[in-house]
């Protein structure tokens, strides 16, 4: 599945970036109740820094910590087996 941003303007749908393939597809057009006039996306933007901070205070560094320490653990019990 191939997701193409584009523009409709009351009689044809523009799209917004090049569509990889020629040959005929069918598709499923979604219109968005509002247009921003930003449809095309920043590809400036640091996905990691934009990101960043969107899970504070869900202690995601000590489960991932603890679940690493658990797999430790594991390799090596089945060393010792």
């Amino acid at each position: 599945m191939l997701a193409v941003r584009g523009i409709y303007d009351g009689g044809k749908i523009e799209p917004l970036t090049k569509i990889p393939f020629e040959e005929k597809k069918r598709v499923l057009i979604t219109f968005i109740d509002e247009y921003d006039g930003d449809a095309v996306p920043d590809a400036d933007i640091d996905p990691i820094r934009a990101l960043r901070g969107c899970a504070k205070g869900s202690k995601l560094s000590d489960k991932l910590l603890e679940s690493r320490r658990e797999d430790i653990e594991l390799e090596n019990a089945k060393r010792r087996a």
